[in-house]
Protein backbone atom coordinates (compact mmCIF):
# COMPACT_ATOMS: atom_id res chain seq x y z
CA UNK A 1 0.00 0.00 0.00
CA UNK A 2 2.85 2.39 0.81
CA UNK A 3 4.58 1.61 -2.46
CA UNK A 4 1.34 2.18 -4.34
CA UNK A 5 0.83 5.51 -2.58
CA UNK A 6 4.37 6.59 -3.41
CA UNK A 7 3.84 5.60 -7.04
CA UNK A 8 0.65 7.68 -7.21
CA UNK A 9 2.51 10.67 -5.73
CA UNK A 10 5.31 10.30 -8.27
CA UNK A 11 2.77 10.19 -11.11
CA UNK A 12 1.09 13.31 -9.71
CA UNK A 13 4.45 15.08 -9.56
CA UNK A 14 5.24 14.05 -13.13
CA UNK A 15 1.88 15.36 -14.34
CA UNK A 16 2.34 18.61 -12.39
CA UNK A 17 5.66 19.31 -14.14
CA UNK A 18 3.80 19.36 -17.46
CA UNK A 19 1.01 21.68 -16.27
CA UNK A 20 1.17 25.44 -16.49
CA UNK A 21 0.43 28.44 -18.71
CA UNK A 22 2.28 26.52 -21.41
CA UNK A 23 1.46 22.82 -21.27
CA UNK A 24 4.40 20.62 -22.16
CA UNK A 25 4.27 17.50 -24.28
CA UNK A 26 6.96 15.12 -22.99
CA UNK A 27 7.17 13.46 -26.40
CA UNK A 28 7.75 16.71 -28.28
CA UNK A 29 10.10 18.83 -26.18
CA UNK A 30 12.31 21.36 -27.92
CA UNK A 31 15.24 23.11 -26.24
CA UNK A 32 13.01 25.80 -24.73
CA UNK A 33 10.56 23.22 -23.41
CA UNK A 34 13.36 21.19 -21.83
CA UNK A 35 14.67 24.35 -20.18
CA UNK A 36 11.24 25.14 -18.73
CA UNK A 37 10.82 21.56 -17.54
CA UNK A 38 14.22 21.12 -15.89
CA UNK A 39 14.99 24.62 -14.64
CA UNK A 40 11.52 25.86 -13.64
CA UNK A 41 8.85 23.19 -13.36
CA UNK A 42 10.81 20.31 -11.78
CA UNK A 43 12.38 22.31 -8.90
CA UNK A 44 9.02 23.96 -8.20
CA UNK A 45 7.12 20.67 -8.07
CA UNK A 46 9.76 19.10 -5.83
CA UNK A 47 9.64 22.16 -3.57
CA UNK A 48 5.84 21.98 -3.35
CA UNK A 49 6.07 18.27 -2.50
CA UNK A 50 8.56 18.90 0.32
CA UNK A 51 6.70 21.89 1.77
CA UNK A 52 3.40 19.98 1.70
CA UNK A 53 4.97 16.97 3.39
CA UNK A 54 6.47 19.16 6.12
CA UNK A 55 3.15 20.88 6.83
CA UNK A 56 1.22 17.60 6.82
CA UNK A 57 3.70 15.90 9.13
CA UNK A 58 3.77 18.87 11.51
CA UNK A 59 -0.03 18.95 11.66
CA UNK A 60 -0.18 15.27 12.57
CA UNK A 61 2.25 15.77 15.44
CA UNK A 62 0.51 18.91 16.71
CA UNK A 63 -2.85 17.18 16.85
CA UNK A 64 -1.41 14.21 18.73
CA UNK A 65 0.85 15.99 21.21
CA UNK A 66 -1.73 18.68 22.03
CA UNK A 67 -4.65 16.19 21.95
CA UNK A 68 -6.62 18.68 19.92
CA UNK A 69 -8.06 17.76 16.48
CA UNK A 70 -8.01 21.45 15.49
CA UNK A 71 -4.35 21.99 16.32
CA UNK A 72 -2.02 23.01 13.51
CA UNK A 73 0.66 25.58 12.80
CA UNK A 74 -1.84 28.42 13.09
CA UNK A 75 -3.42 27.51 16.42
CA UNK A 76 0.05 27.10 17.96
CA UNK A 77 1.23 30.47 16.65
CA UNK A 78 4.13 29.00 14.66
CA UNK A 79 2.89 30.18 11.26
CA UNK A 80 1.89 33.68 12.35
CA UNK A 81 5.16 34.38 14.16
CA UNK A 82 7.12 33.24 11.10
CA UNK A 83 4.95 35.40 8.85
CA UNK A 84 5.61 38.40 11.09
CA UNK A 85 9.33 38.33 10.40
CA UNK A 86 8.85 38.05 6.65
CA UNK A 87 6.30 40.88 6.55
CA UNK A 88 8.57 43.22 8.53
CA UNK A 89 11.49 42.33 6.27
CA UNK A 90 9.46 43.06 3.13
CA UNK A 91 8.13 46.32 4.60
CA UNK A 92 11.61 47.53 5.55
CA UNK A 93 13.03 46.70 2.13
CA UNK A 94 15.30 43.86 3.24
CA UNK A 95 16.85 42.04 0.24
CA UNK A 96 14.80 39.06 -0.95
CA UNK A 97 17.17 36.31 0.14
CA UNK A 98 17.09 37.62 3.73
CA UNK A 99 13.30 37.55 3.99
CA UNK A 100 13.26 33.81 4.63
CA UNK A 101 15.94 34.15 7.30
CA UNK A 102 13.93 36.85 9.10
CA UNK A 103 10.81 34.66 8.99
CA UNK A 104 12.77 31.73 10.32
CA UNK A 105 14.21 33.80 13.18
CA UNK A 106 10.85 35.16 14.32
CA UNK A 107 9.29 31.71 13.94
CA UNK A 108 11.81 30.27 16.37
CA UNK A 109 11.35 33.29 18.63
CA UNK A 110 7.59 32.73 18.65
CA UNK A 111 8.22 29.05 19.37
CA UNK A 112 10.37 29.94 22.36
CA UNK A 113 7.79 32.33 23.79
CA UNK A 114 4.83 29.96 23.33
CA UNK A 115 6.87 27.07 24.67
CA UNK A 116 7.86 29.01 27.79
CA UNK A 117 4.37 30.31 28.46
CA UNK A 118 2.89 26.82 28.11
CA UNK A 119 5.10 25.26 30.78
CA UNK A 120 3.63 24.59 34.19
CA UNK A 121 6.07 23.20 36.75
CA UNK A 122 8.36 22.03 34.01
CA UNK A 123 5.61 20.33 31.99
CA UNK A 124 3.93 21.49 28.79
CA UNK A 125 0.23 22.13 29.29
CA UNK A 126 -1.54 21.51 25.93
CA UNK A 127 -4.44 23.85 26.73
CA UNK A 128 -2.10 26.65 27.79
CA UNK A 129 -0.09 26.13 24.62
CA UNK A 130 -3.19 26.56 22.44
CA UNK A 131 -4.10 29.72 24.36
CA UNK A 132 -0.54 31.04 24.03
CA UNK A 133 -0.64 30.26 20.32
CA UNK A 134 -3.92 32.15 19.94
CA UNK A 135 -2.42 35.17 21.71
CA UNK A 136 0.64 34.95 19.46
CA UNK A 137 -1.67 34.94 16.42
CA UNK A 138 -3.49 38.03 17.67
CA UNK A 139 -0.31 39.98 18.39
CA UNK A 140 1.37 38.96 15.13
CA UNK A 141 -1.77 39.76 13.11
CA UNK A 142 -1.98 43.20 14.72
CA UNK A 143 1.64 44.02 13.84
CA UNK A 144 1.16 42.68 10.31
CA UNK A 145 -1.96 44.82 9.89
CA UNK A 146 -0.02 47.86 11.10
CA UNK A 147 2.75 47.10 8.60
CA UNK A 148 0.25 46.89 5.75
CA UNK A 149 -1.28 50.20 6.83
CA UNK A 150 1.97 52.09 7.47
CA UNK A 151 4.19 50.74 4.67
CA UNK A 152 1.87 51.37 1.73
CA UNK A 153 4.65 51.03 -0.84
CA UNK A 154 5.16 47.40 0.16
CA UNK A 155 1.48 46.55 0.51
CA UNK A 156 1.19 44.48 -2.69
CA UNK A 157 4.30 42.44 -1.91
CA UNK A 158 3.14 41.82 1.68
CA UNK A 159 -0.36 40.75 0.67
CA UNK A 160 0.94 38.44 -2.08
CA UNK A 161 3.40 36.79 0.31
CA UNK A 162 0.72 36.32 2.97
CA UNK A 163 -1.48 34.51 0.45
CA UNK A 164 1.23 31.87 0.08
CA UNK A 165 2.96 30.50 -2.97
CA UNK A 166 5.79 28.34 -4.25
CA UNK A 167 8.24 31.06 -5.20
CA UNK A 168 11.95 31.79 -4.87
CA UNK A 169 12.79 28.14 -5.44
CA UNK A 170 16.45 27.16 -5.33
CA UNK A 171 18.34 23.91 -5.05
CA UNK A 172 19.92 24.84 -1.72
CA UNK A 173 16.45 25.43 -0.24
CA UNK A 174 15.30 22.14 -1.69
CA UNK A 175 18.23 20.39 -0.04
CA UNK A 176 17.57 22.05 3.32
CA UNK A 177 13.90 21.04 3.26
CA UNK A 178 14.72 17.48 2.19
CA UNK A 179 17.31 17.02 4.96
CA UNK A 180 15.03 18.53 7.62
CA UNK A 181 11.99 16.49 6.55
CA UNK A 182 13.96 13.24 6.41
CA UNK A 183 15.57 13.82 9.80
CA UNK A 184 12.33 14.72 11.58
CA UNK A 185 10.40 11.88 9.95
CA UNK A 186 13.01 9.29 10.97
CA UNK A 187 13.12 10.66 14.51
CA UNK A 188 9.33 10.51 14.88
CA UNK A 189 8.76 7.19 13.11
CA UNK A 190 11.26 5.46 15.39
CA UNK A 191 9.19 6.70 18.31
CA UNK A 192 5.80 5.88 16.80
CA UNK A 193 4.91 3.40 19.54
CA UNK A 194 5.70 5.96 22.23
CA UNK A 195 3.62 8.53 20.35
CA UNK A 196 0.72 6.07 20.33
CA UNK A 197 1.02 5.81 24.11
CA UNK A 198 1.15 9.60 24.31
CA UNK A 199 -2.41 9.68 22.98
CA UNK A 200 -3.42 8.20 26.34
CA UNK A 201 -3.42 10.31 29.45
CA UNK A 202 0.00 11.37 30.74
CA UNK A 203 -0.09 9.14 33.81
CA UNK A 204 -0.77 6.01 31.74
CA UNK A 205 1.93 6.84 29.19
CA UNK A 206 4.42 7.59 31.98
CA UNK A 207 3.63 4.30 33.72
CA UNK A 208 4.33 2.45 30.46
CA UNK A 209 7.83 3.88 30.27
CA UNK A 210 7.32 6.97 28.09
CA UNK A 211 9.18 10.12 29.09
CA UNK A 212 6.18 12.31 28.29
CA UNK A 213 7.84 15.66 28.91
CA UNK A 214 10.87 14.95 26.73
CA UNK A 215 8.96 13.27 23.89
CA UNK A 216 6.31 15.97 23.69
CA UNK A 217 8.93 18.72 23.85
CA UNK A 218 11.08 17.27 21.07
CA UNK A 219 8.06 16.50 18.88
CA UNK A 220 6.77 20.02 19.29
CA UNK A 221 10.15 21.65 18.67
CA UNK A 222 10.83 19.65 15.50
CA UNK A 223 7.33 20.24 14.16
CA UNK A 224 7.58 23.98 14.70
CA UNK A 225 11.02 23.99 13.10
CA UNK A 226 9.49 22.46 9.94
CA UNK A 227 6.68 25.01 9.97
CA UNK A 228 9.09 27.91 10.41
CA UNK A 229 11.18 26.76 7.46
CA UNK A 230 8.10 26.11 5.29
CA UNK A 231 6.52 29.49 6.05
CA UNK A 232 9.79 31.34 5.59
CA UNK A 233 10.13 29.89 2.09
CA UNK A 234 6.54 29.79 0.86
CA UNK A 235 4.44 32.22 2.88
CA UNK A 236 1.17 31.31 4.56
CA UNK A 237 -0.30 28.10 3.12
CA UNK A 238 -3.22 27.12 5.27
CA UNK A 239 -5.28 24.00 5.95
CA UNK A 240 -2.68 21.46 4.79
CA UNK A 241 -1.60 20.64 8.33
CA UNK A 242 -5.18 20.69 9.59
CA UNK A 243 -7.03 18.58 7.04
CA UNK A 244 -4.45 16.01 5.90
CA UNK A 245 -3.97 14.27 9.30
CA UNK A 246 -7.75 13.84 9.60
CA UNK A 247 -7.92 12.20 6.18
CA UNK A 248 -4.96 9.94 7.01
CA UNK A 249 -6.58 8.90 10.29
CA UNK A 250 -9.91 8.23 8.62
CA UNK A 251 -8.39 6.04 5.90
CA UNK A 252 -5.58 4.26 7.72
CA UNK A 253 -6.39 4.43 11.43
CA UNK A 254 -4.76 6.16 14.37
CA UNK A 255 -1.47 4.22 14.49
CA UNK A 256 1.13 6.99 14.40
CA UNK A 257 3.57 4.99 12.26
CA UNK A 258 0.96 5.00 9.50
CA UNK A 259 -0.38 8.45 10.29
CA UNK A 260 3.04 10.07 10.09
CA UNK A 261 3.75 8.46 6.73
CA UNK A 262 0.41 9.18 5.11
CA UNK A 263 0.12 12.69 6.55
CA UNK A 264 3.43 13.59 4.94
CA UNK A 265 2.50 11.82 1.71
CA UNK A 266 -0.97 13.35 1.42
CA UNK A 267 0.30 16.79 2.37
CA UNK A 268 2.82 16.50 -0.41
CA UNK A 269 0.20 15.39 -2.94
CA UNK A 270 -2.26 18.10 -1.89
CA UNK A 271 0.23 20.91 -2.31
CA UNK A 272 1.59 19.58 -5.61
CA UNK A 273 -1.95 19.38 -7.02
CA UNK A 274 -2.88 22.80 -5.62
CA UNK A 275 0.23 24.40 -7.09
CA UNK A 276 -0.45 22.86 -10.50
CA UNK A 277 -4.02 24.17 -10.32
CA UNK A 278 -2.82 27.64 -9.34
CA UNK A 279 -0.73 27.77 -12.53
CA UNK A 280 -3.55 26.73 -14.83
CA UNK A 281 -6.84 27.98 -13.37
CA UNK A 282 -6.51 31.54 -14.75
CA UNK A 283 -6.20 31.84 -18.54
CA UNK A 284 -3.49 34.00 -20.03
CA UNK A 285 -0.58 32.99 -17.83
CA UNK A 286 -1.65 34.70 -14.58
CA UNK A 287 -0.91 32.72 -11.43
CA UNK A 288 -3.20 32.36 -8.44
CA UNK A 289 -1.48 32.19 -5.03
CA UNK A 290 -1.53 28.58 -3.94
CA UNK A 291 -2.68 29.51 -0.43
CA UNK A 292 -6.06 30.47 -1.91
CA UNK A 293 -6.40 27.05 -3.53
CA UNK A 294 -5.55 25.14 -0.34
CA UNK A 295 -7.91 27.32 1.72
CA UNK A 296 -10.82 26.63 -0.65
CA UNK A 297 -10.13 22.90 -0.92
CA UNK A 298 -9.27 22.43 2.73
CA UNK A 299 -12.09 24.56 4.08
CA UNK A 300 -14.70 22.82 1.95
CA UNK A 301 -13.44 19.38 2.90
CA UNK A 302 -13.33 20.27 6.57
CA UNK A 303 -16.97 21.36 6.44
CA UNK A 304 -17.70 17.98 4.86
CA UNK A 305 -15.93 16.18 7.70
CA UNK A 306 -17.77 18.19 10.32
CA UNK A 307 -21.11 17.40 8.67
CA UNK A 308 -20.58 13.68 8.09
CA UNK A 309 -18.31 12.49 10.90
CA UNK A 310 -18.64 14.84 13.88
CA UNK A 311 -18.03 12.67 16.96
CA UNK A 312 -15.88 10.25 14.95
CA UNK A 313 -13.69 13.06 13.64
CA UNK A 314 -10.80 12.35 15.97
CA UNK A 315 -10.81 8.59 16.28
CA UNK A 316 -11.63 7.81 12.65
Amino acid sequence: MRLLSLAILLLACAAATLAGPQWLNPLQLDEVGRGILVELRLPRVLFAALIGAMLGLAGSVYQLTLKNPLADSFTTGAASSSALGAVLAIALGVPGHWVALCAFATGLGGLGLVYRLSQTRGRINPITMILAGVVMNIVASAIISFSKYYFEDSLNAIVYWLMGGIFLVSWDRLLLCAVLLTGVYLFLSRRAQALNLLSLDEASAQSLGVNVKRLRSWAFVFSTLMVAVAVSFSGIIGFVGLIVPHVARSLFGSDMKLNLFYSALMGSGLLVASDALSRTVIPGGAELPVGIITAILGGGFFFYLLQTRREALWHG
